[in-house]
């Protein structure tokens, strides 16, 4: 069953969110599995908050990724070394002031 992980930027500027959105909608080109050497993120997609609900805690910028399974999304978080790149990279040249990040198993409540 799919796992979802959902990703949510502030930065220190707007200035860097083209070149933290490039970053990291590249990660599915770049992240691959230690096993098989392919890509193992199904799908990275995101855009601008658009929320006029005043309850995006400063949040500019989301992602959402697909994963095929758990393992992978444990794979991507706490062992992928270009993931590890990506997160050094945000806070000291994309200016990540803070993330919020959430997961989820499709139709799992």
């Amino acid at each position: 069953m799919a796992v979802y992980h959902i990703v949510a930027f502030k930065t220190s500027s707007p200035e860097t969110i083209p070149q933290l959105t490039e970053g990291f909608l590249n990660l599915p080109s770049v992240c691959l599995h230690p096993s098989t050497k392919k890509s193992y993120i199904k799908i990275a997609k995101g855009g601008k908050q658009v929320s006029t609900e005043g309850k995006d805690h400063g949040m500019q910028v989301c992602f959402i990724m697909e994963f095929e399974s758990r393992e992978d999304l444990a794979y991507y978080l706490d062992e992928d070394p270009v993931h590890e790149q990506f997160k050094q990279k945000a806070g000291k040249e994309y200016g990540v002031l803070d993330v919020v990040a959430m997961d989820f198993v499709e139709g799992a409540y």
